[in-house]
């Protein structure tokens, strides 16, 4: 539910304030700062003053602080969405399908570092000053995606009759690490090669098949 907005007096508003490109450069300033300080300690002001408009435009805009987070949680899922189901469209066989999908997916969250960190800090944090917004909309986007080209792999029979759950979850589990990496400094970088080397092992596998 998004949260009603603040009373404000329109007058306050600016004709420039209430234009789209206002409402863009609030979202960019809110995002840097939310990965910079965290949601809880962002104020309204410093995301205005940044953004370089009033406090009445964020008000105008987004209604509150957490709307203006809600609206960049939204349009973030709807983002990720339209990214997943472009490569699920796509032709080849499933485990090509399923290459793509794993990079186009980790090509997504690196160029949005910023983003995943809010998201990923949002959804980690305590549950009293959480959105009200279902961050869980990501995890199931990627885990339905990932289980339709499985189970169409299964189909033709490409891959064994393993649980397409299970898959999906070791699928998922690799590209997030390798989010991760992206995302801290400290970490070394895994990198798109790196991350089509560790998800062909998990097509492959690694244990030696045992003769008799």
């Amino acid at each position: 539910m998004v949260p009603s907005r603040s009373p404000i007096n329109q007058v306050d508003v600016t004709l420039s304030e209430r234009d789209p490109q206002t409402r863009t450069r609030l979202l960019q300033s809110a995002v840097q700062i939310f990965d910079r300080k965290g949601y809880s300690a962002a104020s309204v002001r410093e995301i205005a003053e940044m953004a370089g408009v009033t406090k009445p435009a964020l008000y105008y805009h987004f209604g509150s602080k957490e709307g203006l987070l809600i609206a960049i949680l939204d349009a973030a899922v709807h983002e990720f969405a339209r990214t997943v189901s472009t490569a699920v469209a796509r032709t080849g066989t499933a485990r090509e399908r399923l290459m793509a999908l794993c990079e186009d997916v980790f090509n997504l969250f690196e160029v949005n570092i910023p983003i995943v960190r809010v998201a990923h800090t949002v959804f980690l944090g305590p549950v009293e000053i959480a959105p009200a917004f279902d961050l869980t909309k990501f995890e199931r986007i990627w885990r339905e995606s990932l289980q339709q080209v499985i189970e169409e792999g299964q189909a033709a029979g490409e891959f064994r009759p393993v649980p397409s759950l299970d898959v999906a979850y070791a699928l998922m589990g690799l590209v997030d690490s390798c989010v991760e990496r992206q995302m801290h400094p400290g970490f070394d970088p895994v990198g798109r090669d790196g991350l089509r080397k560790i998800v062909s092992l998990l097509f492959d596998g690694v244990s030696c098949e045992r003769r008799s």
